[in-house]
């Protein structure tokens, strides 16, 4: 009996040790997938940040909170908080710096709205609790 006890300990033992190996490589990989790629290369692998443009310009508007808003306004943070995860740490608030200035090229934002884009957009990393956890510290024009 003790030696079926030993036995079985020892196997579950090994099957832990194959499935934190087995987890490290997969992390490994995924880390791999991004690096040599500069950050505008993954910005623009990364549609320039869509969801995130839809979930800060969402947030900015505001104003009406129909149920549907709010679920497709939470679709959009998560899927904006994927596409920030997909990029190394190093290019995020770079990258999210760019999409506002995209936004601002391409929306033509003004004054206030622009402070208001800047303002959500520092914050993603921090509201996905991903790094920068503090959030970016974007170069607003104001």
């Amino acid at each position: 009996m003790a030696k079926l006890v030993i036995l079985l300990s020892a196997f579950a033992v090994l099957l832990l040790v194959a499935n934190a190996s087995i987890y490290r490589t997969t992390v490994e990989v995924e880390e791999d997938s991004s690096r040599g790629q500069s950050c505008q290369e993954q910005f623009e692998r990364q549609q320039r940040f869509r969801n995130c443009q839809r979930y800060v310009q969402q947030e900015i508007q505001g104003g009406r909170r129909l149920s549907s808003d709010v679920n497709q306004r939470e679709q959009c943070f998560k899927q904006c908080c994927q596409e920030l995860q997909e990029v190394d740490r190093r290019c995020r608030c770079q990258n999210l710096e760019q999409m506002v200035r995209h936004q601002q090229q391409q929306r033509q934002l003004r004054g206030e709205e622009v402070e208001e884009f800047y303002e959500t957009a520092s914050e993603l990393p921090r509201l996905c609790n991903i790094s920068p956890s503090q959030g970016c510290q974007l170069s607003s024009p104001y």
